[in-house]
């Protein structure tokens, strides 16, 4: 699996990964996952949860559909960590534990407890590599996540965007 440079050390992607793996009663096993290559089955809803977000949805924020550019939107504009499942066409903003505040939207749903995961080694952030998942925002330290407001935010404009694209 070849991967892009990481800007960490090797101690804080450990950490990020043991917190991450965390989210199991068994983290080991995500930890094996990893270390064969592949992608861990994460429990959301503990330590933290999810917000799927269609691509069509970051596509029209973002301006763009170039990995860079949306990395460079997304990151500066959710301050946290996001992955992105290409083979079915979704971007997860991993968010903490507590359910979101906006309005329902047809582009975004919030996973929580009984949700699982699928969540790529840290290392992995080639979007050429990653057709199951990479991080197209990487985690920077353990507990650093979306913030709340700024994801309502982004859903809010970017489905008032897509309602104007249709009519």
């Amino acid at each position: 699996m070849s991967t892009l440079p990481h800007p960490l050390t090797t101690s804080e992607r450990d950490a990020i990964s043991d917190w991450l793996a965390g989210s199991l009663n068994r983290p080991h096993l995500a930890k094996e996952q990893w270390k064969q290559g592949g992608i861990a089955t994460l429990a959301l809803g503990r330590r933290f949860s999810a917000v799927r977000l269609t691509e069509t949805l970051v596509y029209a924020i973002t301006k763009s559909t170039l990995p860079v550019q949306v990395t460079r939107v997304l990151a500066g504009t959710l301050q946290g960590p996001v992955l992105h499942a290409p083979s079915t066409r979704r971007f997860y903003a991993l968010t903490p534990p507590a359910a979101p505040t906006w309005g329902h939207s047809p582009h975004a749903e919030y996973l929580g407890r009984d949700h699982y995961l699928g969540v790529p080694p840290i290392e992995l952030r080639d979007p050429d590599e990653g057709v199951d998942g990479y991080w197209a925002v990487p985690l920077t330290r353990p507990g650093d996540l979306c913030d709340p407001s700024r994801l309502a935010a982004l859903v809010a404009t970017g489905s008032l965007e897509l309602q104007g694209a249709e009519s």
